[in-house]
Parts: structure tokens; sequence; C-alpha cells
């Protein structure tokens, strides 16, 4: 396997010596129906309320050369957003919306059903317990499609199953946040598939993982509604994660998964299989050292690629198409274990262009611009794989 390494495409820079966490971090590309690539990333403070306003987006019609700004239909929101193409021609969006304000809907919070230490005090409710208005929140989901019939965007709102949900939210915080689309769904066979660690679920038995978990989403209806299928990975422990999910096919037609473990400390990624279109899913194994929000592709001709960071940025590439081996890693940037925070978000996004070639977006926190001040930027970066 021979990989090559394009210059890397400052697409946004940030101010002199920006240092607000969050801000011009957690890159995401999609295709849009047009076929040009749609790049956001985050401008704001990683707060939960800063989630849902229109974020930063730009747009490359010629595989990530250069970069012109996007003003849409469809809307960007932050802090991810993603455009998922579907079947018939039709193009999917479920943009991150500002989060249900309980106090000032005038609701009383109920009884928690757990507790977990997850960037502070972490509480799962049951949705039961709340009026049907915030029912509704978590299962009527706002946002639009693209017809081809007319060339044109149309809201609409996604019917997100009810059965075992659970509400969610922080100690002394009075949001409620809900699921939307961070990365593309994913079409498989007749349906399609999304990894979701925001939707939360109590599981089969009963038992609510307290730091959370990720669910296997379905749609049969080309994306009018989804179903739970299978929980993917939960820590009945209370120590890991196992969110910020990414889902692919593999080169033998089964499905693997890449999960984070981590909140506060530093720990492998999770990785998992299944073998009939997510019903039921293998033990997860651990990936790497350690990894956030990882980029998981099968590429055209056959070979499986991750990407993933903090500390710096990172890729391995695995022939077999599977998952089971995986190459030595290749530093996009190094990093540093010691401060992790200091180099790169570690976020990363792949969008493949062709059957070995995709684009790698990421941030650089050490940055410097012509004048040599240091700038957080955002960047895109053609990576080709040859076996």
């Amino acid at each position: 396997m021979k990989v090559g390494l394009g210059d890397p495409v400052v697409v946004a820079v940030s101010k002199v010596n920006e240092g607000v966490w969050g801000v011009h971090q957690f890159p995401a590309m999609s295709r849009l129906n047009d076929g040009r690539i749609l790049l956001m990333w985050h401008d704001a403070p990683d707060a939960d309320y800063a989630h849902g306003s229109p974020g930063p987006a730009v747009v490359s019609a010629d595989q990530g050369v250069s970069w012109q700004p996007f003003s849409g239909p469809p809307i960007p929101a932050r802090p991810h957003f993603s455009v998922s193409e579907v079947f018939n021609g039709e193009y999917l969006v479920v943009p991150s919306r500002h989060y249900l304000n309980i106090k000032d809907a005038g609701i009383a919070m109920p009884a928690p059903l757990s507790v977990a230490n997850c960037y502070g005090k972490l509480m799962h409710y049951r949705l039961e317990d709340f009026p049907r208005t915030v029912w509704d929140y978590f299962t009527r989901l706002e946002g639009s499609r693209y017809l081809p019939s007319d060339g044109a965007w149309h809201e609409q709102t996604v019917v997100y199953e009810h059965r075992n949900v659970l509400a969610w939210g922080r100690e002394g915080d009075s949001l409620l946040a809900r699921s939307y689309f961070e990365r593309p769904v994913l079409m498989h066979k007749d349906e399609l598939l999304y990894a979701d660690y925001r939707a939360r679920f109590a599981m089969d038995d009963g038992f609510v993982p307290a730091k959370g978990s990720t669910t296997l989403m379905v749609s049969t209806d080309n994306g009018h509604s989804f179903q739970r299928r299978a929980t993917i990975a939960a820590d009945r422990m209370g120590n890991d994660l196992f969110g910020e999910a990414v889902l692919a096919p593999t080169a033998d037609g089964r499905l693997v998964c890449v999960l984070r473990r981590t909140d506060q400390d530093q720990k492998p990624m999770a990785i998992n299989w299944s073998d009939d279109g997510g019903r039921t899913w293998s033990a997860p194994r651990d990936l790497c050292q350690f990894g956030v929000f990882p980029g998981l592709q099968l590429l055209g001709n056959g070979v499986l690629v991750l990407s993933y960071g903090r500390p710096g940025v990172w890729m391995r590439f695995a022939v077999e198409g599977v998952g089971l081996e995986w190459s030595d890693p290749l530093a996009i940037i190094q990093g540093d274990p010691a401060a992790k925070n200091d180099h790169s978000c570690g976020y990363t996004s792949l969008l493949p262009i062709g059957d070995d070639e995709m684009l790698l977006a990421y941030s650089d926190f050490q940055h410097r611009d012509a004048d040599g001040n240091r700038r957080k930027a955002i960047l895109v970066r053609r990576v080709r794989v040859r076996r």
C-alpha cells in the first residue's frame, strides 16, 4: 500500500492567538445535491447554548482545491452539520436546533434515573415523566429534504423512535439536548442507517447506561422515520462514554463502527462489527491508544480508512477493508500527550473523491499566517491510497 499526502489547503483562520475552546474547531464535510463539497465548522464556545445557530461554511466545486463562502440552502448549523444522500436522488438534513429550555417553558425537572460524572454531572430522565411537549421535542426532529422533482429543499419532520426514550441534561443546566445528524446517514442495501449517541434509550432489560451509549437507528421509508434496531455499544460499569460513533460498510459485506470511549481520561477508541445488518454487534475491542470523533470510510478500492486525534491528528489504513488489521499510524499533526489540547481539537472528517482518494479536514491550533502570527486554522488535505 502507498499513501500520498497533498499539501494542506487553508480554508479558514481564527483571530490571532485564539484560545477559546470550540472556536475554529470540529470541521465536517459532506456532499451537496449539486455535487459540490460542503465544509462547515464551529465558531463559538463548546457549549450546549451555542448549538443550533448558523455556522460558517464554504464549498468546493473542484474536489477541495479551492473554497468559496456558502450561503445555502440548506443552512448549516453548529456544532456539526451534514448533508445525507438518500434514495431516489433525494438529500436529507437534520441539523441541530436550539435545545429546549425547560425552565423557560415552566416545566419541572423530575427525579433522574441515573447520575454520572461526564464533564460534570450528567443525568438521564424517563421521558414519560415529562409533559407531552417534551415527548414531541425528542421524537419529532425538524429537518429538510431536497427533491429532484422540483430542484428545491422542503421542510420535513423526521419521526424518531419513542419507545424507551430517555431525556438527558447536565446539573445546573435547564437545556435538554437531543439528536441531530452530525454525520451523513449510511445507505446500506435498501435501508438508511445512523449510529446515534445523542439519542438515549433504556436498554431492553430496563438498564440505563449512566454515561450514555450508541444506538443503531434505521429507516425503511427513506428517512421519513427512524426506529431503534439495536444497541451498538454501552458500558454497564459506567466507565466509558461509547459516543461520537461513525459507521461504515466493510469490504466483506459487514458493518463496522468506531467509537470514542473516553471523556476526561485518555483511553483507546473502540471498534466492533455486525454480521446481520446491525441487529447484533460484537463486543467492542480497543483500537489505537487514544482518539476522539473518528472518521471512517471504505474507499472504492476496498481500503478502510480511519482518522482520529487528540493529541494531534492521525490516520490508519486497513488494506483488508474490514478493520481487523491496521497499518502503523500516519501522523498528520504529531501533537503532545502531555498537552493534548494544544495542537488540534482532534475531530476529523473524511470524504471520498474517488476510488483511491479522499479529503481529510482537521484543525491546526499552531498554524502560522504570512506574518508569523499563530491562528487556529481549518485545513483540508487530499489523501491518496493505492494498493
